[in-house]
């Protein structure tokens, strides 16, 4: 009988141990006061709890190693990482969340983001066309505008591609050519990250300097405040659209909100060459008689 009980304690299985949950203390909206939370997210507390509202619906708990991460810390993780554009220290910041797990929740994040462009991002109708036209008149007395157009480089890693040529740009580093056009408001209308660009893509006619420099503005405060696409973004190029993309609908959601612009960086190395095109003369002709209507 001994034996017995002793067998059938034996051949018990082991008790289960304990699912570890990340603990709220890796939770920034609680670990950082006002001003630290800003410094380090570009953004106050309300906006990243507003975000996080926007965006926890569409996210899933992932497991690191058995451990779920919340929804919530998955997307102050990304933010975070869009802030300032390098791994090791979200992972300083956000405790326990190693590098890999960082990248995988950045492009499951972002591509949440992007499901919002449509929302965030609108090129403007018949109505806000008339107010855009005012706006920009008062701006840069340029009449008839409803939007600057412009471009920029984000840098990228070298592709391990046999196409990763194509992404070398002029000054000889690999990058991702993106256009944007924005509103006087600054916040883009519309904007085109494609993982390649055919040249022809590439000359564009830009708006004349004095109303330009409203998005060369607008494209500075969106690389201050994040910091990734300043930094090179080392994911393939086709993640690296969908990040770009994500911070232009984030861009456009604070600035709606009224969060205050960061400071502007120098980035003249960054913008994409104007093309020197052919003389067209039925376009010379048309500029001249516009200058002479508008501004004679």
């Amino acid at each position: 009988m001994d034996y017995l009980d002793y067998f059938n304690d034996n051949q018990r299985p082991p008790p289960r141990p304990e699912r570890r949950l990340l603990k709220d203390r890796s939770n920034p909206l609680n670990d950082f006061d006002d001003l630290h939370f800003l410094d380090r997210f570009r953004m106050s507390k309300e906006n990243a709890t507003a975000i996080i509202g926007l965006l926890q619906p569409k996210l899933s708990g992932d497991l690191v190693r058995g451990t779920p991460i919340s929804p919530s810390l998955q997307i102050l993780i990304t933010l975070r990482f869009l802030a300032c554009g390098t791994f090791h220290r979200e992972t300083g910041d956000l405790c326990g969340v190693g590098e890999s797990t960082v990248c995988k929740i950045v492009h499951k994040v972002c591509s949440a983001i992007c499901e919002l462009k449509k929302d965030f991002i609108k090129f403007p109708k018949a109505a806000e066309q008339a107010t855009y036209k005012v706006d920009f008149y008062e701006y840069g007395n340029f009449p008839g505008v409803i939007g600057c157009i412009d471009g920029c480089h984000i840098p990228i890693k070298c592709p391990s591609t046999a196409d990763a040529e194509e992404f070398r740009n002029r000054k000889n580093w690999f990058s991702i050519n993106v256009q944007g056009v924005c509103t006087p408001t600054m916040q883009f209308s519309n904007i085109v990250a494609r993982w390649k660009v055919r040249p022809e893509q590439q000359r564009y006619n830009q708006a004349h300097m004095l109303t330009r420099g409203l998005i060369e503005r607008m494209f500075g405060v969106w690389k201050n405040r994040f910091q990734c696409l300043r930094n090179t973004l080392r994911f393939e190029p086709r993640r690296c659209c969908i990040v770009i993309i994500a911070t232009a609908v984030l861009h456009n959601f604070l600035k709606q909100c009224g969060c205050p612009d960061p400071d502007i960086e120098d980035d003249d190395d960054q913008h994409v060459p104007i093309a020197e095109l052919a003389n067209d003369r039925n376009g010379l002709a048309y500029r001249d008689a516009f200058a002479l209507q508008h501004f004679s």
